[in-house]
């Protein structure tokens, strides 16, 4: 036999055999694609350490740890479950959802009010500290009563003529007392809290508009989704009543 003949028989034998390594790396991924298990992408990577498909193998296993742990976060349903799961998956797909439940938790256990919604109290102290604006007078603070001299003539009151009511905030809801079921990592979240709630709560949001305060939490855009009440009893029935259901529910002014 030429050695040319030997040579071409060595190079196909050689082929057959890349060729078959390939189709079998190809099976194995695709066998562990259709397992989409933990075990299955590790077994994956043992078997083929330096194949094109160990990065996304890499990635998956990542992922699916993350969804394990999101899991159990979601059902234990903690404060402390989902502070871990941030210290964890810190830039994970989940964490921003964590990060709002954090805060849905935080402003529950503390009933702090949550900045640019505060209550009565903290716009009479706006007011009464506040600087005038260039060009304004300054609102008069009212004396004390004087008592009448012996003789003096009474004094008579010039009531200043009504000043026309300011226009409304468009997008403001018009009671005062805002009550918050949530926070969410967008608007389409919130909207989508808000018809899932008004199927569970029908009796008592049917007639409650919502209202989607933007804000930031932890560095992060949160929305936070509230309804307004006429009184604050009003309010504090409404978020006792959801409580009873065992859903978030805070006063906030």
């Amino acid at each position: 036999m030429r050695k040319s003949h030997i040579g071409l028989i060595a190079m196909l034998t050689a082929v057959t055999i890349v060729m078959a390594g390939c189709s079998r790396v190809g099976e194995d991924w695709k066998a562990a694609q259709a397992a989409d298990t933990t075990e299955a992408y590790q077994d994956f990577l043992r078997q083929h350490p330096d194949s094109e498909f160990g990065v996304p193998a890499q990635e998956r296993v990542k992922q699916l740890a993350e969804d394990r742990d999101w899991q159990q976060a979601s059902k234990t349903d903690t404060l402390d479950a989902y502070q871990q799961f941030v210290a964890t998956h810190a830039d994970g797909k989940w964490a921003q959802e964590a990060r709002v439940r954090i805060e849905n938790f935080q402003l529950t256990a503390s009933g702090q009010v949550p900045p640019g919604t505060g209550g009565a109290a903290g716009v009479a102290g706006a007011v009464a500290t506040a600087p005038a604006a260039p060009g304004m007078t300054a609102p008069a603070v009212a004396a004390p009563p004087q008592k009448a001299q012996p003789g003096a003539e009474p004094a008579v009151t010039v009531k200043s003529p009504a000043k026309p009511a300011a226009p409304k905030a468009e997008g403001k809801p018009a009671a005062r007392h805002l009550v918050q079921l949530g926070s969410f990592g967008s608007k389409a979240g919130a909207e989508a809290a808000w018809h899932k709630l008004g199927s569970r709560f029908p009796g008592q949001l049917k007639s409650l508009q919502p209202h989607y305060e933007a804000a930031r939490a932890h560095g992060k855009a949160v929305v936070r989704l509230q309804v307004a009440l006429p009184t604050p009893q009003r309010a504090h029935e409404l978020c006792a009543a959801l409580k009873k259901q065992s859903q978030a529910c805070m006063p906030i002014g």
